[in-house]
């Protein structure tokens, strides 16, 4: 007697659970919702335009994701890209450096009551450290609660 061979069965059951599963159950980016509805991406770029250098310097949001976590709560989290870019005109036409801050937060939002706390803040590649210094001097902003309008709709 032949024995099925497990490869296709194993397949076709994580295809089954796969479908199976919730779409609410994953991530679900809503950043251009965000960047449409706030003023979150004007925000990135106002910062980058007062504390990163360069000719060619830029702030971008980068990504806004939230998902469902324990307690009925949605964990929410964003990266910005700060971008210090300093570039020779001629007759040299070289780039002078071009290094990107990368801020990494998290966050937890209640959905009855809209209020979203913030977690936690990192920073990549700070090569001045002035992210990280700033960050530093305000203190308060892991644990800061902020209301968001609408909360809602960045859920369903």
């Amino acid at each position: 007697m032949n024995r099925p061979e497990l490869k296709p069965i194993i397949i076709k059951f994580v295809v089954l659970f796969l479908l199976l599963i919730p779409a609410q159950a994953y991530s679900k980016d809503v950043t251009a919702k965000v960047a449409k509805e706030t003023q979150i991406d004007e925000q990135v770029e106002l910062f980058c335009s007062i504390y990163c250098i360069g000719n060619e310097r830029k702030g971008t949001l980068k990504s806004v994701s939230i998902e469902p976590s324990k307690n009925d709560q949605y964990k929410v989290q964003g990266k910005a890209y700060f971008r210090n870019r300093q570039v020779a005109g001629s007759p040299l036409n070289r780039t002078i450096y071009d290094r990107v801050v990368i801020v990494n937060s998290e966050g937890t939002l209640n959905p009855e009551t809209c209020k979203l706390k913030v977690d936690d803040v990192t920073v990549e590649n700070d090569f001045q450290n002035i992210v990280t210094n700033l960050l530093e001097s305000n203190t308060d902003v892991i644990g800061k609660v902020v209301y968001v309008p609408n909360c809602k709709s960045y859920i369903n």
